[in-house]
């Protein structure tokens, strides 16, 4: 018996420490953006965390970049259109970087 009671104890732990991100923060405004956008508590909390509103997200998210690529791009002053058509013309951060600052602009590949 004690067995068994210690087993559910440890899985309701496991449950309560592993329980799905909320919405806990945001306005009712915020959580409508967020939604709109489809993207759930979760995916809006790693977003909004990382200093990106539900419009910016979405821009970040259109371009083919993850919160953390994101993140790095938009800290260097690309802006999404800007940093998309870098990635896509195959540069790597560092070297759009240095490249912008000589002046230059990536070729924009059309798909």
């Amino acid at each position: 018996m004690k067995k068994l009671i210690g087993a559910i104890f440890i899985c309701l732990i496991y449950g309560c420490a592993s329980s799905p991100a909320t919405w806990e923060g945001m306005s009712e405004r915020d959580i409508a953006d967020w939604k709109a956008i489809g993207f759930d508590a979760a995916k809006a909390q790693k977003w909004s965390k990382s200093g990106f509103n539900a419009e910016q997200s979405q821009q970040w998210t259109q371009a083919s970049f993850n919160v953390e690529s994101a993140a790095e791009w938009s800290k260097e002053k690309f802006n999404p259109e800007e940093a998309g058509t870098w990635k896509q013309s195959g540069f790597e951060l560092e070297d759009a970087i240095e490249d912008r600052a000589k002046g230059l602009t990536p070729v924009k590949m059309d798909n």
